[in-house]
């Protein structure tokens, strides 16, 4: 551990990875008993709030490295991608389907290769094991307890104004690097904010000035961006599953036309509040108060 790791914070964040590891656990039991669309998203968005703590431990310098926790947990969330997505692009298509009967067509296409998908990652969860993984997280959470009985260090006490500076420092450098016509440069701002956001979310009980309001604009925005790459993603998939000739190109010409004004849409309307970074750029605050809460995830 770290020996400038502040004891209050440490004492937070093992009470973190306790909720997150009991959460998971209860997540992947559900989804092992009933594998449906809400089961894979709750165990999904479980999944990540592990990486965002193991990414925080990571960036404060944790003695017990989480990387190899890390890696197992990311390789279960990127397993469900090609499912998360076949969902969400079908809850895309179903609003224009009236004006372009094409994409109607695509969803049927889509439904059975979410069938195919479903079936596969059935049988993958029921075997899928956490044992290993939640003592892991046991170990992490012991080795915190540990340091949260320790004196105060002296310089440690800035560490979430640093470590929250430097998360939207990053996120303003990528921002600056956005081109309207390249969704790419669009999309590393989202992940550096997403990134940001989580830290926030975690560090809250030692953040006043983010606030459950203040965080719930931030999820906004990014959903935003989210926006935007979910087009890009399903604009990429018509092109492939069209050079693989699973649909013609003439029978989604129409269908690709009106993605791409959707995805220019979306673009304009994120630039057009792109200012509200400004908002979220965090303050100077007091630190590790003995006021703690819990922030919204």
């Amino acid at each position: 551990m770290n020996p400038n790791f502040p004891p209050k914070l440490a004492g937070h964040l093992a009470e973190s990875v306790r909720t997150a590891r009991r959460r998971y656990r209860k997540r992947l039991a559900r989804c092992q008993k009933k594998f449906s669309e809400k089961a894979v998203h709750d165990l999904r968005i479980e999944t990540r709030r592990i990486l965002a703590l193991l990414d925080l431990l990571e960036a404060l310098h944790f003695q017990e490295s989480p990387a190899k926790v890390r890696k197992s947990f990311k390789k279960r969330l990127d397993a469900f991608d090609e499912l998360r997505d076949t969902h969400v692009q079908q809850v895309l298509l179903k609003p224009i389907c009236p004006k372009f009967p094409e994409a109607r067509d695509f969803i049927k296409h889509l439904c059975k290769y979410e069938q195919r998908l479903e079936r596969q990652m059935s049988r993958e969860i029921k075997t899928t094991q956490s044992g290993r993984l939640n003592r892991k997280l046991k170990d992490i959470e012991k080795c915190l307890r540990q340091c949260a009985h320790h004196p105060p260090t002296g310089g440690s006490a800035n560490q979430s104004q640093l470590l929250l500076g430097a998360a939207y420092r990053r996120v303003i450098v990528l921002r600056r690097q956005i081109r309207r016509d390249n969704p790419v440069t669009i999309h590393r701002m989202r992940v550096a904010f997403k990134r940001f956001r989580y830290t926030a979310e975690l560090l809250q009980p030692f953040l006043p000035h983010f606030t459950p309001q203040r965080l719930e604009r931030m999820k906004d925005f990014q959903a935003a961006a989210g926006n935007i790459q979910d087009v890009a993603v399903l604009l990429a998939r018509i092109e492939k599953e069209t050079k693989n000739g699973e649909v013609t190109a003439a029978c989604v010409k129409n269908l690709r036309a009106e993605l791409s004004r959707c995805e220019h849409r979306a673009i304009n309307s994120l630039m057009e509040r792109i200012d509200e970074l400004k908002d979220f750029e965090p303050e100077q605050t007091e630190p590790f108060a003995s006021k703690t809460g819990t922030a919204s995830q």
